[in-house]
């Protein structure tokens, strides 16, 4: 887990709000994990970087194919594969009535194999975009949804951990979706605590 110490600290609100109606491009150019920007008035942006030590050809499959989207993101059924396809996404690990979360869209961009992605009701503009890095590849993650962003700290977690999951998934290791219980408390909840730490305090 990255060190609280190194991390850039957010702005405060205050000034959050001040800029909300200054848009801000999304800059790469820095490992970082789990921040927000102002992507317009109306909108923000839940930004996250991953390296990973394989090409890109080698990941770009679990960013569109539903049986290996399934081992660290959902389940995607239908997956259409093309700009207008639809898609719906049903999370796999539950809340505490044992729900899942479920997020109908449509397949906004699709470029393979460096850009794919889904606008859907729930959980915003998904947008995942690959490039070659270091003889590896960089994935950015960009979550766009409506402003005030409702439980920030809550999905600032859940996408840093399935980001955690694709790379276990990329090692041979994807999650086993039935220890959830687990994961929600030696996993998640460091996440969650370090993030509302950051945002919700």
């Amino acid at each position: 887990m990255t060190d609280p110490q190194s991390d850039p600290q957010p702005e405060p609100q205050s000034e959050r709000d001040a800029a909300a109606d200054q848009p801000e491009e999304l800059d790469f150019d820095i490992d970082f994990d789990g921040i927000v920007q102002t992507r317009d008035a109306t909108h923000r942006t839940l930004c996250f970087r991953r390296h990973f030590d394989v090409p890109v050809a080698s990941v770009w499959p679990y960013l569109v194919r539903p049986e290996l989207l399934a081992g660290w993101l959902a389940a995607a059924v239908p997956l259409e594969p093309a700009e207008g396809g639809a898609v719906t996404l049903r999370w796999l690990n539950t809340d505490d009535q044992g729900r899942s979360t479920v997020a109908t869209g449509t397949v906004t961009a699709f470029d393979p194999p460096t850009l794919v992605e889904y606008d859907t009701d729930v959980h915003g503009r998904i947008h995942l975009e690959l490039q070659d890095e270091g003889g590896g590849s960089a994935l950015a993650l960009e979550v766009t949804l409506p402003a005030p962003v409702e439980g920030l700290a809550t999905r600032l977690a859940g996408w840093h951990l399935h980001l955690d999951y694709l790379a276990d998934a990329l090692d041979g290791e994807p999650v086993d979706w039935s220890d959830w219980d687990r994961h929600r408390v030696e996993r998640w909840q460091p996440l969650y605590e370090w993030y509302a730490a950051r945002y919700d305090g």
